[in-house]
């Protein structure tokens, strides 16, 4: 069965192979498309992915800090702005949940300044 992306929520998804720059393996990913995309069929959802590499240094908008309890995650993570990927939603493998409303203000900060979308 193949999951519906729903946006903000964090999913575990195959991120194989790695490739260049590109992280590999499954491994957390945060569906910021709109849902609605999905449900009306598009096969594919564009995601952040995450990583526990985290960097101490302030690398906003490069990354925002999602922090261990959110969704189950067990160790701080960095969501990577820069990594904006699309994925195959036959990829996508569990649903984590819905990151807090704070994380996803900060995305979307992130995203509008990465873009140069102010």
């Amino acid at each position: 069965m193949v999951l519906i992306p729903k946006r903000w929520h964090l999913y575990v998804v195959a991120l194989d192979p790695r490739v260049g720059t590109k992280p590999g393996k499954q491994r957390p990913g945060l569906a910021i498309q709109p849902t609605e995309f999905a449900e009306a069929g598009l096969p594919s959802t564009v995601v952040l992915p995450l990583t526990t590499n985290v960097v101490d240094e302030d690398a906003f908008p490069l990354r925002v800090r999602i922090a261990a309890g959110n969704c189950g995650l067990t160790r701080d993570s960095d969501i990577l702005i820069d990594q904006i990927l699309a994925w195959d939603n036959k990829l996508f493998r569990r649903d984590l949940g819905l990151v807090p409303e704070a994380v996803q203000d900060e995305v979307r900060r992130a995203l509008l300044e990465f873009m140069d979308l102010l």
